[in-house]
C-alpha cells in the first residue's frame, strides 16, 4: 500500500508547484501572491503559513531547481571515464528531462530575478557552480587533454542544451522533432568527447 502524503506536505507541494507554474508565465515581478494562491487552490494564510513572502518562495524554487541541475551534472560525472553513446544518450534525455520540469522557469527567472543585489549574486555564483561543475565532468570524460577553461565548456553545453530544448519544444519556428535533435546532441557530445 502506497504511504499518503500528509495534507500538509499536499498543500505546500501545491504551492511551489503553482509558484513554478505561475512565475513561468508571468515572471517574478508580474506575479502576484494572490496569483500563486488562486493557482493552487489555497487561502492566503495557507501561504503565509508555509513562506514569509514571495521572495522566499522563489528563493526555494531556485535553490530546488538548482539541486535538480547538480544531479543531472553529477549523473554525467559518475559514468567515469568517457561515456558510450548510449549513457551520453541517457544524459541528454535526463538533462531534457530535468529541463521538461524546470527549464521554462529557469529560462524566465533569468531575465526577472528579484531586485536584491545580494540575491543575483547569489544566483550567479550557483549557476557558475553548475556550469564550472558540468564543464569539469565534460573535460574529465574527454579522450584528449583540454586546455579548456571548465566554466566556458560548462557554460557552452548548456546553452546547446538549453536552447535546443526550448527551440524545439517551446517556440513556434520550425523546427526539427525532438528526436533528432537529441540525436545531434549526443553526436556533438560524442565527438567532443573523442
Amino acid at each position: 500500500m502506497a504511504e499518503k502524503t500528509p495534507k500538509a506536505d499536499r498543500t505546500r507541494l501545491a504551492i511551489l508547484d503553482a509558484a513554478r507554474t505561475v512565475f513561468t508565465r508571468k515572471g517574478f515581478s508580474g506575479t502576484t501572491i494572490g496569483d500563486i494562491t488562486e493557482q493552487a487552490h489555497v487561502t492566503r494564510a495557507n501561504f503565509y503559513y508555509y513562506f514569509a513572502n514571495k521572495t522566499a518562495l522563489f528563493i526555494e524554487l531556485g535553490t530546488s531547481t538548482r539541486h535538480e541541475a547538480m544531479a543531472v551534472v553529477s549523473a554525467f560525472r559518475d559514468e567515469g571515464g568517457q561515456p558510450s553513446r548510449e549513457a551520453v544518450r541517457s544524459w541528454v534525455l535526463r538533462y531534457f528531462a530535468y529541463l521538461d520540469r524546470s527549464g521554462a522557469f529557469v529560462l524566465r527567472a533569468e531575465g526577472d530575478l528579484p531586485p536584491d543585489a545580494g540575491f543575483r549574486q547569489s544566483v550567479a555564483r550557483s549557476q557558475r557552480r553548475v556550469v564550472t561543475a558540468l564543464g569539469q565532468a565534460v573535460l574529465d570524460a574527454s579522450a584528449t587533454a583540454s586546455e579548456a577553461d571548465p566554466q566556458a565548456v560548462g557554460t557552452a553545453v548548456m546553452a546547446m542544451l538549453e536552447r535546443s530544448w526550448s527551440v524545439v519544444d517551446h517556440q513556434r519556428l520550425p523546427s526539427p522533432d525532438r528526436e533528432r535533435v537529441v540525436e545531434a546532441i549526443v553526436e556533438l557530445v560524442c565527438r567532443f568527447l573523442a
